[in-house]
């Protein structure tokens, strides 16, 4: 599988140069400052809140991809009526019944309500309390990969969906970061310092597509070389491809790097 053979070789540099004192911070030997760190790895933040005393807890974990859910999987997909507010964030047209990649950014970044099922020990009531979960986006990595889950494993089906995403050329995300989330919090939420920059700000250049089913199938990709060239990579086949033929593409895995690294 094209996402799992990226994970393994980012996994194998990422732990062949954290053996060289090149990949070790000065001071700090045990984290990784390797070349698979300085650009793939993000920061995940998870904040865990309690139902009674409304107190707050953060884990920060890193991350290489975001995986996202697809409408058509057996996980509830969190709906978004036309017209909603998510369908003009990016700048993205909602085509009646389209999902875009911001309608799955949204929906892994709403919170979550965890249940009675699933109540975790408050460290403020010191007993187990009923919690919701909200992740967002703490630190951006310089390439930033986001696989679509087209690929269903269940106790009770196995199939691929091949439910269309579209996608931007440009992606914006701060609406997903940890530091909207805090502004929205405080009643202060306009216009954040962060996206008065490009820092926040992506362009895509490589989407990985997979064609046929899920017991056989075939892998190509499309991959850009300067701002508005692009070409279809098919085995050894390497062929010019237009933005409407990336943008109409189904999608797997979906690059965009930081906008800082732009390019003629």
């Amino acid at each position: 599988d094209a996402h799992e053979f990226l994970i393994a070789a980012l996994d194998v540099l990422h732990r062949h140069c954290k053996g060289d004192d090149n990949g070790k911070k000065a001071n700090n030997p045990n984290h990784c400052n390797c070349i698979i760190d300085q650009i793939f790895t993000g920061g995940l933040q998870s904040d865990v809140t309690c139902q009674v005393c409304h107190g707050v807890s953060t884990t920060i974990d890193p991350f290489w991809d975001i995986s996202l859910d697809l409408p058509g999987s057996s996980t509830p997909f969190w709906p978004l009526s036309p017209g909603s507010e998510g369908n003009v964030v990016n700048g993205e047209s909602h085509v009646s019944g389209t999902t875009t990649l911001t309608d799955c950014l949204r929906r892994f970044t709403r919170p979550e309500h965890l249940g009675s099922s699933a109540k975790i020990k408050c460290s403020g009531c010191h007993s187990y309390q009923e919690s919701t979960k909200q992740l967002t986006m703490k630190k951006l990595p310089i390439v930033a990969c986001f696989h679509l889950k087209r690929f269903e494993h269940s106790a009770k089906l196995r199939r691929k969906i091949t439910t269309y995403v579209s996608f931007p050329l440009e992606l914006d995300m701060t609406p997903f970061m940890a530091s909207s989330k805090e502004s929205r919090m405080n009643g202060q939420y306009q216009q954040p310092t962060d996206s008065l920059n490009n820092d926040n700000k992506y362009s895509l250049f490589a989407v990985v597509n997979h064609q046929g089913t899920l017991e056989s199938g075939h892998y190509t990709s499309f991959i850009r070389q300067h701002k508005d060239q692009w070409f279809k990579c098919d085995d050894a086949i390497i062929t010019k491809a237009s933005i409407k033929d990336v943008l109409d593409s189904e999608g797997y895995l979906l690059f965009y790097h930081k906008q800082f690294l732009e390019y003629e």
